[in-house]
């Protein structure tokens, strides 16, 4: 195994030698943050020293369990814990770099799914054995390392241009964004990586509907994974993980699957939310993944309080929609997908789909013909729920025709659609609805 490569290096000018990682080790172990936690102590230490050895990918929570906590290997419970003290020592360490990170020198990140260590490594330009102080203005690492810089400027400005010129969303009746121009603009001045993370992240969020297109899921899960790259600590990349983990999961029909994707949800939307607690997205994330779960009165309590911190947001309040219907609260997955309620945002809102599943449940099935057949004008997203639902409602108004047409249009369009699995996954609490829905199917 080539050791270099194991030691998951993020190279600014260079790979760190192991006396500068182990200087780096013994700098974080000394540290206030640390001296009261003696494991954690022992934790980081056997990570770095196994991926100094080359056995960086070989790490894995059964050996720490066994190496650093003494816990058997048999069972689930030693894992359990390395999970839950994994993200101790990530919270310990963002606090040291907080409190004592002058910019140079390694940084030791332990990202979330997973113990294996990552090294950032940033040399000073006064170091005379450092590749920016060897090269010449014209040449080499330090010259690239300035393009980037200037590109990124470049980038920088031109994100942040477009943000204020680009239209708003004609979707609904929408505020300026002039806040969240301001936030951008702040974390511009805060950090370069972390105003590209912010940014990337955003886009991504634009992509959850829809919600039923698993290949756009995995390509914005991508996204948000990148985003926690570009800044550890900033919390939008692992609550958009988090969603998508928990739709995919909604999505499985492999329950092993399903569980392990639910598991990964869990971990990024704890990491969110030890990042930001009073953050919107990470608690609505939250919430539409404990309503996937299955614990519906928990979900409903973190979707209420997301709609609180944001009542605005047009992302967030789809999240708290569509864990508001599978949750069984279509009263609440209606209020904040009322077509006159303001939202703000970019990308593609699911609000107007919310409302009319949640019109559906509520047996107003005008509103649901009329939320549906707007939809492609609109620009909402259209899947085969969206034409499965409307053959259901126009059933129901006795427009039996148009009902045929439209199951017509979803065998045509989507003929391996799991409609029996999917409905069951999204009215598990509502038997009525989703024996409704299939029998009207049957007709067909």
């Amino acid at each position: 195994m080539n050791q270099a490569n194991d030691l998951s290096i993020d190279q600014d000018v260079g790979q760190p030698s192991p006396d500068l990682v182990r200087q780096a080790l013994r700098d974080v172990v000394a540290s206030a943050e640390f001296q009261t936690s003696p494991r954690l102590q022992q934790f980081l230490t056997y990570v770095v020293e196994e991926a100094l050895a080359g056995r960086g990918s070989q790490i894995r929570g059964k050996a720490i369990a066994v190496e650093v906590y003494g816990r058997s290997i048999d069972g689930s419970g030693g894992r359990n814990l390395v999970r839950v003290e994994a993200r101790r020592l990530r919270r310990l360490l963002r606090e040291f770099y907080e409190d004592h990170r002058d910019g140079k020198g390694v940084r030791i990140f332990v990202d979330p799914g997973g113990y294996k260590p990552r090294f950032s490594h940033q040399a000073s330009l006064d170091d005379p054995k450092s590749d920016l102080a060897s090269h010449g203005p014209t040449g080499g690492p330090r010259h690239l390392r300035g393009l980037l810089l200037v590109g990124l400027g470049v980038v920088t400005m031109i994100v942040m241009l477009g943000m204020w010129l680009r239209p708003g969303n004609d979707e609904v009746g929408q505020p300026s964004n002039t806040t969240r121009q301001a936030e951008r603009a702040a974390l511009g001045q805060q950090s370069l990586a972390r105003l590209q993370a912010a940014n990337l992240a955003d886009q991504a969020r634009g992509m959850f509907f829809p919600v039923f297109d698993v290949k756009r899921q995995q390509i914005a899960l991508g996204m948000f994974q990148h985003s926690t790259e570009l800044d550890p600590a900033l919390p939008d990349g692992y609550a958009g993980m988090a969603q998508v983990l928990a739709t995919l999961a909604l999505l499985s029909q492999d329950e092993d699957t399903r569980d392990d994707l639910l598991r990964q949800a869990s971990e990024m939307s704890g990491t969110a939310l030890e990042l930001s607690p009073s953050g919107a997205w990470a608690n609505a994330s939250n919430g539409w993944r404990l309503a996937v779960s299955g614990d519906a009165d928990e979900a409903l309590k973190y979707a209420r309080l997301s709609a609180e911190l944001a009542p605005e947001d047009g992302h967030v309040l789809d999240l708290v929609g569509i864990a508001a219907l599978i949750a069984n609260e279509p009263e609440l997955a209606a209020e904040v997908s009322n077509p006159t309620r303001v939202r703000s945002g970019s990308g593609r809102f699911g609000a107007r789909n919310i409302w009319g599943v949640s019109q559906l449940v509520l047996g107003n099935y005008e509103n649901v013909v009329e939320a549906f057949q707007g939809a492609p004008a609109a620009g909402a997203p259209v899947s085969g729920p969206s034409l499965l639902f409307q053959a259901v409602a126009h059933d129901q108004l006795g427009n039996f025709d148009e009902a045929q047409r439209l199951v017509d249009e979803l065998d045509a369009t989507w003929p391996d659609f799991p409609s029996e699995f999917l409905v069951q996954r999204i009215f598990p609490g509502d038997a009525d609805v989703w024996k409704k829905i299939l029998g009207s199917m049957a007709k067909y």
